[in-house]
């Protein structure tokens, strides 16, 4: 416990400084894939030529590239590999971070109702043996519950959002983003950067979690907690 303890608490401390480094000021401009005017107006071997540096200083350029040329209908509409795509993941991780902890914090201070106590199957029915054919918990019973209404919240939001809210299917003539790099540019407040980096932290988090979890046969509300230095419980 206590090498898992120490791994995890380093994984945090280096997530939090890369994500606190999202704030900080702009060493540099963003990659572009597209060439500057200047380059468009000279020779067409000097803009190829151009193109292909910047590909070649940004790895996801090329496939980003590729998935477009062969999906031509799914990246005009922000699916598959594109930048819409890795920013909607990011953010469903980090809601699922938000929520691995919450779910912990009320497991270990005893807040949920009845949590030891089994389901009984004259109540409800399937749900009883969805622990692997294992009848589970109240407590694991109201998780699983509350993780479906968030799935169904999560697709209203994708697909029929309000006004206001971003759209995970694009419309139809949507200019795909470019591709932003194993570092993107790091940018202050809320912008487009600082949440793709947030978002890539939050997908290594809950593989970093799940990982450890089952490695070393520990439940994840304890690998949390050990992580955050027993400050849930």
């Amino acid at each position: 416990h206590h090498q898992t303890a120490v791994m995890l608490r380093s994984i945090l401390v280096l997530s939090a400084c890369a994500s606190a480094a999202a704030f900080a000021p702009s060493a540099a401009p963003s990659l572009s894939l597209r060439s500057s005017p200047a380059v468009q107006r000279g020779p067409a071997r000097h803009g190829l030529a151009t193109v292909s540096m910047q590909a070649k200083g940004n790895p996801m350029a090329g496939a980003v590239e590729k998935f477009a040329s062969e999906n031509p209908e799914l990246a005009s509409r922000g699916l598959g590999v594109t930048t819409n795509a890795e920013r909607w993941n990011g953010r469903h991780a980090m809601f699922g971070i938000f929520f691995m902890v919450l779910s912990s914090y009320l497991h270990g201070r005893g807040l949920i109702p009845d949590a030891d106590k089994v389901l009984d199957v004259s109540q409800w029915g399937p749900l009883v043996n969805g622990g692997f054919n294992a009848p589970i918990t109240n407590e694991r019973a109201i998780i699983l519950v509350a993780h479906i209404h968030v799935l169904f919240v999560s697709i209203l939001a994708a697909f029929a959002p309000f006004g206001f809210q971003d759209t995970l299917v694009k419309e139809k003539g949507y200019k795909p983003e470019a591709p932003a790099g194993i570092i993107p540019a790091f940018k202050t407040g809320l912008t487009s950067e600082a949440e793709l980096i947030n978002g890539r932290l939050a997908m290594l988090g809950v593989i970093s979690i799940t990982t450890a979890a089952l490695f070393t046969g520990t439940p994840i509300s304890d690998v949390i907690n050990l992580g955050l230095g027993k400050i849930l419980y």
